[in-house]
């Protein structure tokens, strides 16, 4: 969650805050990256199906909260470059 303004200079986060429809391009694409990551895993080491479901199990949530806190830094960035450029 970002903090509701600036306090250096009062600047408004909440617009600046992604929601719905903007997270999936996002997430989409990622998920299915892990997807791939994990078929060819799986083809190159054969690992058995309980390192893998505690391997995924840390990696998925680790890269999404990842993904999704640098799509939110961008739409934040992107959002004070317009205040400024007004």
């Amino acid at each position: 969650m970002l903090a509701p303004s600036c306090r250096a200079c009062g600047q408004d986060f909440a617009g600046a805050q992604p929601k719905g429809r903007s997270l999936l391009l996002v997430v989409l694409p990622v998920t299915v990256l892990l997807v791939l990551a994990a078929l060819k895993l799986d083809e190159a080491f054969r690992p058995p199906l309980w390192a893998q479901a505690l391997g995924w199990g840390v990696v998925v949530p680790l890269v999404m909260i990842g993904a999704l806190r640098l799509a939110k830094a961008a739409a934040l960035m992107r959002a004070l470059r317009r205040s400024r450029t007004r």
